[in-house]
């Protein structure tokens, strides 16, 4: 479907708006700040995220309830790349997007480096000005754990 905007500047800013989205979603996440993750979806817009799916309210809860509340969850680094952005409108565009997560894990004892590639298949709206998530497929392509390096000062952070 072709979307005609009316210049090819209000195109970029509409693709900037929506890779901001994606790296403010990710620094939500990093910060485990489940209030500002709710902040970039649209109320009762959908999330399937490996171990869960339901709403991005039912998956905020989730993560404080559970991981953000449980020690053996450590720092964690989301990074996006590739975006491509495919326009069904002026105000709404689906969105795949490369990811590669970072979490550090203490199991028995022992820290673990997880790291997990994939992509998010989103769906972004535009409501109110600003660019929001209206749905989110998580694609897990590989994952790869091994034993903790020395800690950082990225850990006190």
């Amino acid at each position: 479907m072709g979307v005609t905007f009316p210049s090819p500047e209000a195109e970029l800013l509409a693709r900037h708006g929506i890779e901001q989205l994606l790296v403010r979603r990710g620094r939500a996440a990093d910060g485990k700040d489940p209030d500002a993750i709710l902040r970039e979806h649209v109320p009762g817009s959908l999330d399937t995220h490996g171990i869960f799916d339901g709403t991005i309210e039912q998956f905020v809860e989730y993560l404080r309830t559970h991981n953000y509340q449980d020690p053996r969850y450590g720092l964690q680094r989301h990074t996006i790349s590739n975006v491509l952005i495919e326009f069904d409108s002026g105000t709404r565009a689906r969105v795949e997007s490369y990811h590669l997560a970072y979490h550090r894990i203490v199991l028995d004892s022992a820290s673990y480096d997880v790291h997990v590639g994939g992509r998010y298949l989103d769906r972004c709206q535009r409501l109110d000005g600003r660019w929001l998530l209206s749905s989110r497929h998580v694609i897990y392509d590989w994952s790869r754990s091994s034993p903790a390096t020395e800690a950082t000062a990225m850990e006190n952070i």
